[in-house]
């Protein structure tokens, strides 16, 4: 070694100072490796003591046995009842316009007023009915008797065609009385009319009406409309959680009229209704409440309810919907399973492999899987301290 070397001296030889210093420094430099090695041995070795004692640790997954459960129940949901339940209720009304279907075969006779002129030297009667011609040779007839006096006239007679048609609402024209002609030739020409204004009313043709099925198809449209309309109305304002069962609504008509009747000439007419709409509901939340609360009481304390499991199935057995009742048939369905306790476990898989604390979990009655997760690689059994051992209840 060099440093043995220089304990040895040399009499004869003499260095110089240069070759002096190189010695020196080869005798610090040889000398590093062995402490870097021992110190790397102390940090192992305190490492691993640290590891042994803090590090270790296990993590203990297990599945419970479940239990498949199923019930059949009855409950009673109203204001006062297991299930607290309620009405919701809206009006609604509508007017709608609907079209005439029904066919009138129309006749209507023209009319208007003539004035009569009497020519002769005597006054002159006409009796009701008396016939006048126009000179297209329209015919009209008199309404009315009258006497027209001699060397003058009566206005403001009215006249009627006496055949129906809008060709009879003829222009201002003149008339003679064809029937004088049979008496006197000299009277026939001393009598006559004229009309100073047009002949009106004149209709020969079709016209739409309001027929029997015109009103009850109006009726049936409108209330069908007016309670779907409430019911979709009741199902949008109340809240969601809230269950309403199809044979829980109640739906009346206030009132339905139309503004037209049977028969009555016209195009189009009106339908008027006013409609009630009930429900009777109750909360989800309560109903589950209600068949979680009867499932523990028909298992045994010590076992959970799974909570995601619960199932239910329900339908209206009884109602009594005017005193604001209902009678529900309940299915249930759940599981459960039995409770463990974590630290009776622990003490069972202390310093147990992870193969023998797998066999040890798995034989409980309780459990039907386990799994046993050993941290750092290097450690084979469950650490003695419980505090180290982590245990997680997989309900999936």
């Amino acid at each position: 070694m060099i440093k043995k070397f220089f304990d040895i001296s040399l009499p004869k030889y003499r260095g110089s100072k240069k070759e002096s210093a190189i010695l020196i420094y080869q005798e610090k430099k040889g000398t590093g490796p062995i402490l870097k090695i021992g110190a790397i041995l102390v940090i192992l070795v305190t490492t691993g003591i640290f590891a042994e004692i803090a590090l270790p640790k296990a993590e203990v997954e297990i599945w419970p046995k479940m239990e498949n459960l199923n019930f059949r129940t009855e409950a009673n949901a109203g204001q006062d009842e297991a299930i607290p339940g309620k009405f919701f209720e809206e009006e609604k009304e509508a007017s709608k316009e609907f079209p005439s279907s029904g066919i009138l075969e129309k006749k209507e006779l023209a009319r208007g007023k003539i004035k009569v002129y009497n020519k002769s030297q005597k006054p002159i009667t006409l009796i009701k009915n008396t016939h006048f011609i126009s000179d297209e040779g329209k015919q009209f007839h008199s309404l009315k008797g009258f006497t027209v006096p001699s060397k003058g006239y009566l206005d403001g007679v009215e006249v009627e065609a006496d055949a129906a048609g809008d060709d009879y609402n003829i222009k201002p024209s003149k008339f003679s009385v064809p029937n004088l002609k049979k008496y006197s030739q000299e009277l026939f020409f001393a009598v006559w009319a004229e009309s100073l204004e047009p002949m009106k009313g004149g209709f020969l043709g079709n016209s739409p009406q309001v027929s029997e099925d015109d009103l009850k198809n109006a009726e049936r449209i409108l209330l069908e409309k007016l309670l779907a309309e409430g019911k979709d109305s009741l199902k949008t304002t109340v809240s969601r959680d809230y269950i309403m069962l199809e044979e829980a609504w109640k739906q009346e008509v206030v009132e339905k009229f139309p503004l037209a009747k049977a028969g009555q000439e016209t195009n189009s007419f009106l339908f008027k209704a006013k409609i009630e709409s009930k429900v009777f509901a109750f909360k989800k939340s309560d109903l589950e409440n209600f068949s979680r609360d009867f499932v523990f009481s028909q298992i045994e304390p010590s076992k959970k309810l799974l909570a995601q499991s619960l199932n239910l199935n329900y339908s209206i057995k009884e109602k009594d919907l005017d005193n604001g009742k209902i009678t529900l048939n309940l299915e249930i369905s759940a599981k459960d399973y039995q409770d463990v306790d974590p630290q009776i476990l622990k003490e069972k898989i202390r310093k147990k492999s992870a193969v023998e604390g797998k066999m040890i979990l798995e034989g409980e009655k309780e459990i039907s899987k386990a799994e046993i997760k050993l941290w750092p690689f290097w450690v084979k059994k469950v650490p003695q301290n419980d505090q180290k051992v982590k245990i997680k209840l997989n309900l999936d």
